[in-house]
């Protein structure tokens, strides 16, 4: 009965917005029932805060004041690749086709599921109210961007109440400037907000927020002898035991593999997944290990390139921070990928570059990188310019928690003093070369990113990837 009532209001409040999927009755009970599981997606699924929080407030010390904030943001919730989508689709063919009925935790397939993946128009995009399968859904992409936008008016409301005309920052990919457009649409109609779209297509160069895209040396499969040392038995595990339940069915370790992607992203799409239910603990651990080691050696510091490809943003970033006294734009938000905050945050230092992670086992003592805790669909990097009395510090938050420098903390708030900061980033991008390690010239003939500086001029509106 309550949920009848439940769903009648919904619907009621909903009558002209007939593309509105209202869902399952039965939904109520599950939708954000989940949320455990979300550091062991790999960063494939919801936003969350950052896990390794330090007790350090947000709030800024006192008696500072705010001089500039920057903030590096993921895209929102999506569906996921079109490449990613047909691994899952090879095994949701599997199931759909098998003719007897289903038993153990597969047992939910029996009761008239319906395949989260309904329109491959979707594929690659943000979840929104109108794609999402349930509007009950609390992780659609949009309303995460909407929700971040109040939160920010929250934290630094104080930097924007003068100055109501600003530049916005994506990367040309659809989701991340959907999820832009939703971050300013969250903010409110007082301010005039120029959405500048750039480019992060190969011959952007440096000019861009995506510089691996504009790294033709850049190689994906670098490091896979390191890769394949990590045991994946567990996936075979999985398989076998979800094959004693359903005879005849015939799974493997590959759409054992593929769970994991289809679980994250029917929680971005639905709300809830009963696919993430079929896991154990020691599965979900053992899948978490295996994408932060991808991640570290793929994308972070465990690939020489990546300290070079992530200084092209990190040296704008010290620039606007030298630059804050002039500059009439106080804040500067920007959105792009993960593998972009990553190889950014390898550069920064944030990310242990002093052990690098093991194959041979899961380092749970000395492992302080997990990928789903620095890069979850919408996460957020804000780098904090603030001065108390006549001196100035720098510090960084992630996904709602501030995580210090660890060399250079000693200031309000555990941040580090300008000067120090300023001498710590020198050190950190000394020896990089972008422009010559990832062969840039070969591909484009832009050496610099100055988007933050000639947008006025220029006015960024790149055409939309969907990628």
């Amino acid at each position: 009965m309550l949920k009848s009532i439940a769903y009648s209001i919904v619907a009621a409040s909903l009558v002209n917005a007939g593309t509105i999927p209202l869902g399952k009755l039965s939904d109520i009970d599950k939708i954000g029932t989940q949320k455990d599981i979300f550091p062991f997606l790999g960063g494939a699924g919801p936003y969350y805060s950052f896990p390794g929080d330090y007790g350090i407030s947000r709030d800024l010390p006192e008696g500072c004041e705010m001089k500039q904030v920057q903030m590096l943001g993921r895209h929102g919730e999506r569906y996921p690749t079109a490449s990613k989508a047909k691994t899952i689709m090879a095994t949701w063919y599997k199931l759909s086709n098998y003719t007897r009925q289903f038993n153990g935790s597969l047992s939910f397939l029996n009761d008239d599921y319906e395949f989260f993946i309904r329109n491959s128009s979707n594929l690659e995009m943000e979840t929104t109210l109108a794609n999402t399968v349930d509007v009950l859904n609390p992780y659609t992409g949009e309303m995460n961007a909407k929700k971040h936008a109040r939160e920010f008016l929250a934290q630094y409301g104080d930097m924007v109440e003068n100055q109501t005309s600003f530049a916005v920052f994506t990367s040309s990919s659809t989701r991340c400037h959907d999820t832009a457009q939703f971050f300013i649409d969250g903010l409110g109609d007082r301010f005039n907000i120029s959405l500048q779209t750039v480019s992060e297509d190969e011959s952007a160069g440096a000019n861009t927020l995506s510089a691996h895209h504009s790294c033709p040396a850049w190689d994906d499969d670098v490091n896979d002898d390191i890769l394949e040392k990590y045991d994946t038995s567990y996936l075979s595990g999985i398989a076998k035991r979800l094959n004693k339940e359903n005879k005849g069915l015939n799974l493997t370790s590959s759409d054992a593999k593929n769970f994991f992607a289809w679980c994250p992203y029917e929680l971005n799409v639905r709300g809830y997944s009963d696919i993430c239910n079929i896991f154990t603990k020691d599965e979900l651990v053992r899948y978490s290990y295996s994408q932060d080691l991808e991640t570290y050696y793929q994308q972070g510091p465990g690939y020489d390139a990546v300290r070079s490809v992530g200084a092209n943003y990190f040296n704008a970033s010290v620039k606007l921070l030298k630059e804050s006294e002039i500059q009439d734009q106080k804040v500067w938000l920007s959105f792009t990928h993960d593998t972009d905050i990553v190889n950014y945050l390898t550069t920064v230092g944030i990310l242990d570059d002093k052990n690098d992670l093991t194959a041979e086992y899961v380092p749970f003592m000395d492992n302080t990188f997990h990928r789903s805790w620095y890069v979850p669909q919408g996460a957020r990097v804000y780098t904090e310019k603030f001065q108390c009395s006549n001196d100035t510090y720098v510090r960084y938050a992630i996904n709602d928690a501030v995580v210090p420098i660890e060399t250079c903390s000693t200031g309000p708030g555990f941040s580090c003093e300008i000067n120090d900061f300023y001498d710590y980033a020198e050190k950190r991008v000394a020896g990089t070369d972008f422009l010559k390690v990832c062969n840039v010239s070969s591909v484009s003939n832009s050496t610099e990113l100055t988007f933050f500086w000639d947008w006025k001029n220029v006015h960024y509106n790149d055409h939309l990837l969907k990628q």
